[in-house]
């Protein structure tokens, strides 16, 4: 299920982050380094902040009032929805490995999802109409090794146990053939 309560936390930084875009555009703080004092350079910054933190704001409101499960695993396969990209079911026979990946996302913190190794991730890119949501897919697929990865942040469970209930659904259901 989504938590509500990680949903609001996660909606909580994606204000601050609007907030400060904002003040680094209204109030034009001068710091010591010219690069970073550029005039452009921070209205740059300043409204990267507030898109990507008004996204945030969103997609989080949306998914707190989302009464579907966050992520579903069957004899069928994985219907995923914790992320923007809705694959619809993922059938086992699909899947070639379930795996952790560890993200850098700043200087400070790193990301852990889980990652669905598909046998064609072509087959699933191609499904996306939206041109930027495609060239992103595929660009994770390329980087990370598949287009499907999802994360916990935002679930009623941990990264550790998540991995683990699907590495055991992938391991009871998937096809016989490539177990071998």
């Amino acid at each position: 299920m989504i938590s509500k309560g990680k949903m609001t936390k996660l909606l909580v930084y994606c204000v601050l982050f609007v907030i400060g875009g904002l003040w680094v555009i209204i109030a034009d703080p001068q710091v010591s380094n010219s690069l970073i004092n550029n005039k452009v350079l921070k209205t740059i910054i300043g409204l990267a902040s507030v898109l990507m933190g008004g996204l945030g704001i969103y997609f989080f409101v949306k998914k707190m009032f989302d009464k579907e499960p966050g992520i579903v695993f069957s004899e069928e396969g994985i219907l995923d929805n914790t992320t923007v990209n809705k694959f619809g079911l993922i059938p086992w026979e699909d899947i070639s490995e379930i795996y952790e990946r560890t993200v850098q996302v700043s200087l400070a913190s790193k990301e852990r999802f889980v990652t669905v190794k598909l046998i064609d991730p072509g087959k699933y890119i191609a499904r996306e109409r939206n041109l930027i949501k495609r060239k992103v897919l595929d660009g994770n697929s390329k980087h990370y090794g598949s287009p499907i990865h999802f994360s916990a942040n935002g679930l009623k469970i941990d990264h550790k146990e998540l991995l683990e209930l699907a590495k055991a659904y992938l391991s009871r259901y998937q096809v016989a053939d490539m177990k071998k």
